[in-house]
This record gives structure tokens, sequence and C-alpha cells, in this order.
């Protein structure tokens, strides 16, 4: 089992023990395969709900503001990235 404090070289300490964790539900209205954790210290991290002991993402609060608003601008749309793609590869 891993320890429950993350160490992130840049970031600090996340400790996932501690942390509020929520787990949005999906577009459909079931409950979501990620969970946000949100630490005292103020960073936020983000994890598998079927793998809570696995990888964590750590985001300081002006990251995770920038991810969310991302989201919500449709920067991180597949549809979107699989154009940009394909506009990037150039005439086939």
């Amino acid at each position: 089992m891993n320890e429950p404090v993350r160490e992130h070289p840049l970031k600090g300490q996340f400790d996932t023990a501690a942390a509020r964790w929520v787990r949005p539900d999906a577009d459909d209205g079931t409950p979501g395969e990620l969970e946000i954790g949100f630490a005292t210290n103020g960073l936020v991290a983000m994890r598998r709900t079927d793998d809570p002991e696995g990888t964590i993402l750590i985001y300081t609060p002006d990251e995770w503001e920038a991810f969310v608003g991302g989201v919500r601008d449709g920067e991180l749309d597949l549809s979107v990235l699989a154009e940009d793609a394909r506009n990037a590869a150039g005439p086939k």
C-alpha cells in the first residue's frame, strides 16, 4: 500500500488521507471515473476511482484553475484535439 503523503519535487506534499475527495458525475449522471482531491495546503489532485492507491496528478491552484478553464472552454474536447492534430499534419 502506498503512503498517504505523496511528494512532488516542485509542488510539495499532498496528503491523500487528509484531502477532501469528490467524485463528479459523468455526463449521463452516473458516478464518474475520476476523483478530485483538495488538500489543506491548496494543492489539488486527480486520481482514478478504481485505483486510489495508484498514480495521482498533482496541481497547484493556478494549474488547476487553468485546467478547469480549458475544459470549460472546450480545449480538451477530443474532436477539437483530433482536428488540431489533422491540421498540424498538413494536407495529405
